[in-house]
């Protein structure tokens, strides 16, 4: 009976733990998105067109956590705008990933009616 008890506990730690991994993988990938997002963001406001080699190489270690599939999709351009566009991309799909219902129109829309 104890040893059932014990490996109920042992399972629901498990799937407990299984969960918070997703849950926290999805906000380190988009905190760093957003490190990115808000640098460039800046660099737009500012009127920088060009990213420097060391802006690069900084995004690209604070991207470096990011899965492959998500990788393919940043343009590591030494254009903003490109760069820019990739990391909106990137976040919709970690939107998209987490709630696939979720969808970028809507929020924006929603946004700009209040």
């Amino acid at each position: 009976m104890i040893d059932q008890a014990n490996l109920a506990i042992a399972r629901m730690r498990e799937e407990i733990e299984v969960d918070n991994q997703r849950r926290y993988r999805f906000q380190r990938l988009l905190q760093a998105t957003d490190e990115v997002l808000w640098r460039l963001e800046e660099m737009n406001l500012a009127g920088e067109r060009r990213i420097s080699d060391p802006f690069r190489a900084q995004f690209r270690g604070t991207l470096d956590e990011l899965p492959d599939d998500f990788r393919r999709i940043y343009r590591d351009s030494e254009v903003v705008q490109e760069t820019l566009d990739s990391i909106f991309e990137i976040q919709e799909r970690l939107f998209r990933e987490r709630d696939p219902e979720w969808d970028a129109r809507d929020q924006m829309a929603e946004s700009l009616s209040r």
